[in-house]
């Protein structure tokens, strides 16, 4: 294993892959992603769940290729004024140590998402800015199809579901063990979006309730 942070490693095999790998963040930090706790209150996220019930709702696709659930089951949300205010907020009181912790300029930003997954959802392994590449039926490496992605960040809504913890597929702690982060409602957890950083949504039994936006950096 190769350490990228005073905690995390990254599998040796995945590192040593000829792809993308910026930012990251400094090998001198505890963890090599950000998260922060209570950056908003359960109040105002139950303010938005409660708002996406008369919203336009939409279903999820992969580019050109259409649903595919049996990589993703997830419900999108189109993102009202409010919503976007509440989360610009939140961006606009961390921006700084955002950019100080991965040494970059936040730049412009995609529109946000609300994820939804219903019982059962789920989202197979993937990375936020490329696909997987493979050769002979293993992976070999990720292809960058999403280059204004760089960054995540990942705004949790609530935690009354079971389920629906994210893996980072190719990190791990020093004894071995996944490292696999469980959603706590107004927490926000933020990470480089290429492959090393690839990660999959446990299946949910309840609903799970998350904004998710990504940014280019310079």
């Amino acid at each position: 294993m190769v350490q990228i942070s005073q905690k995390i490693y990254a599998l040796k095999e995945i590192w040593d892959m000829d792809f993308e790998k910026y930012p990251l963040a400094s090998f001198y930090n505890e963890y090599p992603f950000l998260i922060f706790e209570n950056v908003l209150s359960e109040n105002d996220c139950k303010k938005i769940i409660n708002s996406l019930k008369t919203d336009e709702k939409y279903t999820a696709k992969l580019i050109n290729k259409g649903l595919d659930e049996e990589i993703r089951k997830t419900i999108l949300h189109k993102p009202t004024k409010k919503i976007r205010e509440f989360f610009e907020m939140v961006i606009n009181d961390k921006k700084a140590e955002i950019e100080k912790f991965f040494g970059v300029s936040l730049l412009s930003g995609t529109d946000i998402q609300i994820l939804e997954y219903k019982n059962g959802g789920f989202y197979k392994r993937h990375a936020d800015n490329a696909s997987e590449i493979y050769i002979n039926g293993k992976l070999a490496g990720y292809k960058l199809v999403k280059p204004e992605r760089k960054i995540t960040t990942l705004l949790f809504l609530n935690d009354d579901f079971e389920g629906g913890e994210i893996e980072f597929s190719h990190l791990r702690f020093s004894d071995g063990k996944r490292v696999v982060f469980k959603p706590k409602t107004g927490e926000m957890i933020v990470f480089p979006s290429h492959g090393l950083f690839a990660h999959e949504v446990k299946k949910v039994k309840g609903n799970r309730f998350a904004i998710v936006k990504w940014w280019n950096v310079i």
